[in-house]
């Protein structure tokens, strides 16, 4: 397992992108000191996932769709499509250093 960041360098509301088995991913402690972690790689096409963190939401820079951060469930999406899939989460592993990895 490759290390992400470690908890005490992260702030509230900050985020790390990273790469998880060879595909783009992003870490979020959110304002509520949550981790969380998903796939940057949108589920309608394939574009960008970002975190906007004066929303509190994730979004995709390609259709602008947007995802709830605590689930990556979507918030919103664009009425062209006709259904959207949620973000795919990455488990999380935190040791005794505090150190975070992707499981």
């Amino acid at each position: 397992m490759e290390k992400i960041a470690n908890v005490k360098n992260l702030k509230r509301g900050e985020s790390v992108n990273f790469q998880y088995k060879g595909k783009d991913a992003i870490l979020v402690k959110t304002k509520q000191d949550k981790l969380v972690a998903y796939s940057r790689v949108c589920p309608h096409e394939g574009g960008t996932i970002v975190w906007d963190e004066s929303i509190n939401k994730l979004l995709c820079e390609c259709h602008l769709s947007i995802f709830n951060i605590d689930d990556g469930t979507v918030y919103k999406y664009s009425s062209v499509f006709k259904k959207m899939n949620n973000l795919t989460p990455i488990g999380l592993k935190i040791d005794n250093n505090q150190d975070i990895y992707a499981t």
